[in-house]
């Protein structure tokens, strides 16, 4: 009598995969990544601590050997009534809006023309519009100075044309000339970036999608707004997020354009076009108040972290897919 053999089964074919496979992956993981910690660790955790910890101290010119620890004073400082962290919050609120929307509308609207098929040449037009974006930023800085001071070529373009100069770069008076040219050299440095990502955005829309429409008797404005439109949404969320928190905490072309002028009240040493970080930046290298600067420091830090994290929940643009 034969004994009917049975087939075994999926699981006494295929041995046990070893549990400390994937373990061994985790750790050569972390591996890779200590570099990454490290520096973390070094140039921005320790950093901060620090600077979290002088910001409760009176450290500073006349404190530089010997500081003394005082507690809340520099933070009462800061909010006290009358204080210039105020009317310069007020502005860095609406620069870092305003800049948002000028820079990464603008970047977009040049991306949608260059990626117009109609265009010729596109490949010559997106190299030099790329041309702000690698030249050094000091010496354009200086450059875009030199073009709006009182004699220089803008104002000249402006008398010949009939119009009266304007005075962009005043040290006192009327903030909003020196408002205007500073949006407009931010935008210089800035709208590049915006065009190359709107420029691969756009080609990674699947053409299906335009035939398609075309197939269903869509026109431009329709094509625009039902595809291109949400596409260019997407991707652009993330990166509106990081611009809004980079132009917060931005002091870079402000101190070397306009170096905060024109002056704020009368008696006041902060500027109309301050930021609060180049205001911070005066504070630490001009007053040599390295405690106070600290203190700025801090409460920026943790307005943009609030920001970022309000608007990472609010669009759901850093939320990791299934």
């Amino acid at each position: 009598m034969s004994v009917p053999t049975i087939a075994p089964t999926a699981e006494q074919v295929v041995p046990p995969i070893s549990a400390s496979r994937p373990r061994s992956r985790t750790n050569l993981a972390y591996f890779y990544l200590l570099p990454i910690i490290v520096s973390a660790a070094l140039f921005t955790i320790a950093p901060f601590i620090y600077t979290f910890y002088i910001s409760f101290t009176n450290y500073g010119l006349l404190h530089f050997a010997a500081f003394d620890w005082v507690g809340w004073k520099n933070y009462e400082e800061v909010f006290t009534s009358g204080s210039e962290f105020f009317p310069v919050l007020k502005w860095t609120g609406f620069w870092m809006v305003l800049t948002t929307v000028i820079n990464v509308g603008f970047g977009m609207i040049l991306a949608l023309m260059l990626n117009h098929p109609g265009i010729h040449e596109r490949g010559l037009y997106r190299t030099l519009l790329i041309i702000p974006w690698a030249l050094p930023f000091i010496l354009l800085v200086q450059v875009w100075s030199g073009l709006f001071q009182a004699q220089g070529p803008i104002n000249q373009v402006l008398e010949d044309a009939g119009f009266e100069s304007v005075a962009w770069l005043p040290t006192f008076g009327d903030a909003t000339p020196a408002r205007i040219a500073l949006l407009t050299v931010n935008l210089w440095f800035t709208f590049p970036f915006f065009m190359t990502v709107g420029l691969a955005a756009l080609q990674a829309i699947p053409r299906d999608l335009y035939e398609v429409a075309d197939l269903d008797g869509a026109g431009s404005w329709r094509r625009l707004r039902d595809i291109t439109f949400p596409f260019l949404l997407t991707a652009i969320t993330p990166l509106l997020i990081t611009q809004m928190a980079f132009q917060f905490n931005n002091a870079g072309v402000i101190i070397l354009f306009s170096s905060g002028n024109p002056a704020g009240e009368p008696g006041s040493v902060w500027g109309k076009t301050d930021t609060l970080a180049s205001y911070a930046y005066y504070i630490f290298f001009e007053d040599r108040n390295y405690g106070l600067a600290a203190a700025y420091g801090v409460v920026i830090f943790f307005i943009i972290a609030s920001l970022t994290v309000a608007s990472s929940i609010l669009t759901g643009s850093f939320k990791e897919a299934d």
